[in-house]
């Protein structure tokens, strides 16, 4: 997930940085002190998935600034910032997710992310059939952190650190992936869920449930890939 920040106290904004992070998020966060840079952010396709507008912000305010993103068909989700609820009415009318009373704490900040990762998740039906001697199941693709194939094995690593092992020709399951943007290939023998991915270092990827794959000279690409992935060039 892809979180903005806006807010013109700049004490307020890192505060709310630093409680979204005491949340145990692990996503990028960007932050502007003005609703122009955050509109403009938004308007040159940056990936964002979520947005905390202060209401109370001189020029642009978080209402008027939630009305111009949705003019700019940004589809994410809202979340105001007040000292006060007598906003309420407003923030339905931008279609917003919800709103904190300032200073929001990190159990309400998780709360809020928990809700939205909830529901990315159940609107996210795109995956692939899998069938092993005791297994036959529907696997989300957001369940998947990478696969690798190992001779005539098919192993789906998945985000909570399992894996399911099947016997398939790697070829004929490789187009279903990289149809999918979240997917691209580092190695010849895995293809990544770019969500998944923590960090790359040197020649290896990492991956947040804790494993990691090569990067190989034949995809070195694959670093360029993930940053405009990361950054919301793909979308």
């Amino acid at each position: 997930m892809n979180i903005l920040i806006c807010d013109d106290m700049p004490k307020e904004a890192q505060a709310l940085v630093d409680a979204v992070k005491a949340a145990g998020f692990e996503g990028n966060i960007t932050s502007f002190t003005n609703g122009a840079d955050a509109l403009s952010h938004i308007q040159a396709g940056a990936k964002t998935d979520l947005c905390f507008l202060d209401i109370i912000m001189p020029e642009m305010d978080g209402i008027v600034l939630a009305r111009r993103l949705r003019e700019a068909k940004y589809n994410g989700e809202i979340v105001f910032l007040t000292t006060t609820n007598e906003y309420a009415a407003e923030s339905y009318q931008v279609n917003a997710h919800s709103y904190l009373i300032k200073p929001p704490t990190a159990q309400g900040i998780a709360d809020i992310l928990r809700k939205i990762e909830d529901a990315q998740k159940n609107a996210d039906t795109a995956g692939i059939p899998v069938v092993t001697r005791n297994i036959t199941r529907f696997l989300f693709f957001h369940e998947i952190s990478y696969v690798e194939v190992m001779g005539k094995k098919v192993y789906f690593h998945l985000l909570d650190s399992s894996s399911i092992e099947i016997n398939a020709a790697f070829y004929e399951l490789l187009p279903q992936f990289l149809a999918d943007r979240r997917f691209a290939q580092c190695h010849r023998s895995y293809v990544v869920n770019m969500n998944a991915v923590s960090y790359i270092h040197g020649k290896e990827v990492f991956f947040r449930c804790g494993k990691k794959a090569p990067i190989s000279k034949s995809y070195a690409e694959f670093a360029n890939q993930y940053i405009k992935w990361a950054f919301g060039k793909e979308r």
